[in-house]
Parts: C-alpha cells; structure tokens; sequence
C-alpha cells in the first residue's frame, strides 16, 4: 500500500499543481492589470484627441464667421487701419510707438489675400439664413479694399495732417458685422 499510496499521491499533487498553474495562467498580475488600464486609457484619450480633431476641422458657421470678425479686428483695424491716422498727425503708431509705415502696408496685403479667402467662404453661404452677414460683409470687404487701394497709391507720410484716411464707412460696416455675428452665435 505505501507503493500504490505514493504513486496515488504524487499522481494528486501533480494534477492538482497542474490545475493550480492553469489558474494562474489565466489569471494577470497587479503590473499586467496596471499595464492594461494604461494602454486602454491611452487609447480611449487617442480616440477622443481624434474626434476633437475631427470636430475642429468641421467649424460651424458661427465659429467661423467669429474668425472672420476677429480677424477684421486684429488684423486689419487693430494692426492697420486704425494706426494710419495717427501715423499722419503724430508720426507714431495709436500706441505712440515708432511706425514703420511700409511694414503696416506689407502686412496689410497678407491679411487682403486671407480676406479674399473670406469673401469666397462667406459668398458660398446660405441665403436665406446668412443674407444680413453676407450683405454687410460685402460692403466691409468693399470698403477694406479702397482703403487698402488708398495706402498703395498714396502712402500716407509721418506728420501729414493733410492726408485723408476715412475710416467712418468702415467702422459703421464693422460694428454692423460684429452684431449680426454676435445674433447668429446667441440663437
């Protein structure tokens, strides 16, 4: 019996330590867990980068237009229109500070050819719903374009009281665009 005991026994450990490392095969470990739940929340915050991405390369209208509306106001009141005057009677920027006149009027055409991207993205609108900003828009693009026109042919001159630069049609176009922008985002 001691024979057939052992070989009983040893044949009961070997399954049973058979079985035990089966289960552990399955079964992870604290750093496998760890690993795990990393790589799924690396994943889940690459998919959701992905659909922000893909949200923002889809703007709204609204969103867009509200680009457009910054623009006009940075880049060409803020950074151009809005110096000339000054630069006439002053020889200085708004700000007081030095002007170099011909960097403004460069500058200014860079934002003329983005304008000219604008003008064809607003044009391509829906009638019915944008017909007021397209309208506007077309007169504050019409105006930006012979005042710019006016810079080139005839650069304004530091200390030039006498230079005209009118900027009354494009401020009332301006703020007119500004609001119906700000009614289309409010609804």
């Amino acid at each position: 019996m001691p024979i057939w005991s052992k070989k009983t026994v040893m044949i009961g450990l070997a399954c049973l330590s058979l079985s035990v490392f089966a289960g552990c095969g399955n079964e992870k470990t604290d750093e496998e867990k760890i690993a795990d739940a990393i790589r799924e929340a690396a994943g889940n915050q690459i998919a959701s980068n992905s659909d922000a991405t893909t949200q923002a390369e889809q703007p709204t209208v609204e969103s867009k237009l509200s680009e457009i509306r910054n623009f006009v106001t940075s880049d060409i009141w803020n950074d151009g229109f809005v110096n000339i005057n000054s630069y006439t009677y002053n020889g200085t920027s708004a700000t007081g500070d030095k002007l170099d006149i011909d960097f403004l009027i460069d500058r200014l055409g860079a934002a003329m050819d983005k304008k000219a991207e604008y003008n064809t993205y607003i044009q391509g609108l829906d009638d019915s719903k944008y017909a007021n900003v397209k309208k506007v828009w077309s007169k504050l693009s019409s105006e930006t374009d012979v005042l710019y026109k006016q810079l080139q042919t005839d650069p304004p001159k530091a200390n030039d009281s006498d230079y005209k630069f009118d900027t009354g049609l494009f401020q009332q176009y301006q703020d007119a665009f500004e609001k119906d922008v700000d009614d289309l985002n409010a609804n």
